[in-house]
């Protein structure tokens, strides 16, 4: 039975695990905390304003996109909140087209009363619509599947005489 070396694993390679654990820990959590709003309780709140920004790519010919913002205020029991900024309809900041933003401010107009779902840990975090977006389904499992490759190598190196992952003779 080969012993394991941890020493013979390369700087470049600790380095490429690191980063990618990193990965996978943060992309996890953000899809942990979606999933997690679905379940959050809702109390009533009030939109303020919404607002439609139009983006253009720099150096890009692409149509632009569109992102949409909401103003709202709500309560959690005697303490009041006051959002406002892009990410609290959903949870990310997506693009949308101009036909989409547009539907997505006539549902919210100013003075609606609306469901808000917060975390009963931090009322602050809030959500109107709980979503779990592809890209962060996505941005998981590519990861963890680079991850995956990055142990392999670790492990290639760990059980592998030592020097024979370097090029001796060419």
């Amino acid at each position: 039975m080969k012993s394991f070396k941890i020493s013979q694993v390369s700087y470049f390679i600790w380095f490429m695990f690191s980063l990618f654990l990193l990965s996978v820990l943060v992309s996890g959590y953000v899809l942990w905390q979606a999933h997690a709003s679905f379940d959050w309780p809702t109390t009533k709140g009030m939109v303020v304003k919404t607002w439609i920004e139009e983006i253009y790519t720099q150096g890009s010919s692409a149509d632009p996109h569109y992102e949409v913002g909401i103003e709202y205020v709500y309560a959690v029991g005697d303490d009041f909140y006051h959002k406002k900024n892009k990410r609290d309809i959903t949870g990310a900041i997506p693009g949308y087209s101009e036909e989409e933003a547009q539907a997505l401010v006539a549902e919210f107009p100013s003075t609606k009363v609306i469901p808000v779902h917060y975390d009963p840990d931090d009322p602050e975090s809030a959500v109107i619509i709980p979503t779990i977006h592809i890209f962060m389904i996505i941005g998981f499992v590519l990861f963890s599947l680079i991850f995956l490759a990055v142990l392999y190598v670790m492990f290639r190196q760990m059980i592998s005489e030592p020097d024979s992952f370097i090029v001796t003779e060419v």
